[in-house]
């Protein structure tokens, strides 16, 4: 598939406190407790991911299922008029670098440990940017039902752009484990 044909949505759930977007061979040899401990528990190694671009961190702080949009876009900050609405805030671009497959789900489904539900997404080769959006579907008029619940034609929670990263660009990615500035 072509990044600009992805466009993928999704509920996926932490009991962890965090999600993340991840290449899967970077974390393949965690496949024990130890090494789940040592390469995604242990906030170092997390940020050493994040700086080789290996890792985006998702994070909210809590727990829970959250719906959220993966998809190809030409250039960052192109949401859709609904959701650029009803966007509550956008992290500053991070950097991914594919080999071909990358996952998106809790911090407990990195690796190969668990076995927790992740969603994979084919990711051509390549160095990508991407920029992760918090939308606050419930201020939308009729998107929740009388139980709070959301409608079948609410926005998701997270909107998650990925672009090819521009050859020259002299940007400079995030490297927090905290996703939004507060």
């Amino acid at each position: 598939m072509s990044l600009l044909g992805l466009d993928v949505t999704r509920t996926v759930g932490t009991s962890a406190g965090m999600f993340a977007l991840w290449r899967l061979s970077r974390f393949a040899s965690v496949t024990d407790l130890d090494d789940w401990e040592d390469e995604v528990a242990d906030d170092e190694s997390l940020l050493e991911a994040v700086r080789e671009g290996a890792l985006v961190p998702i994070n909210i702080g809590g727990d829970g299922a959250y719906q959220f949009t993966v998809r190809g876009v030409p250039v960052l900050g192109g949401l859709r008029e609904r959701e650029a609405r009803y966007r509550l805030v956008s992290s500053q671009p991070y950097l991914l670098v594919s080999d071909g497959l990358v996952g998106l789900g809790g911090l407990e489904a990195v690796g190969e440990y668990t076995g927790a539900d992740r969603l994979q997404v084919s990711l051509e080769p390549g160095r990508y940017e991407v920029q992760v959006h918090l939308i606050d579907w419930k201020a939308e008029p009729g998107a929740a039902d009388a139980d709070g619940k959301p409608t079948k034609d609410a926005l998701g929670d997270f909107v998650i752009e990925i672009s090819q990263q521009v050859p020259e660009t002299s940007r400079q990615y995030r490297r927090s484990l905290e996703t939004f500035s507060r």
